[in-house]
């Protein structure tokens, strides 16, 4: 995981969230070796988007695969 990146790009790329990096923990799913990143959105939702199911598009963000 980037843990420089700061913004998170929704699937298709159109929505920004922030990723607070502070609140994100391990992955829990069994055998992954993950990482569960907070992320906000613009309507105030937070989800939990495994690192192991995003890519780094440069060095500020990431994006869901």
């Amino acid at each position: 995981m980037n843990q420089k990146a700061s913004v998170m790009l929704s699937r298709d790329g159109k929505t920004r969230g922030i990723i607070r990096n502070l609140q994100s923990r391990r992955c829990q799913q069994e055998g992954c070796t993950g990482w569960r990143i907070h992320v906000v959105w613009p309507d105030g939702k937070s989800t939990y988007p495994c690192s192991k199911g995003c890519k780094v598009v440069d060095a500020e963000t990431l994006q869901i695969i």
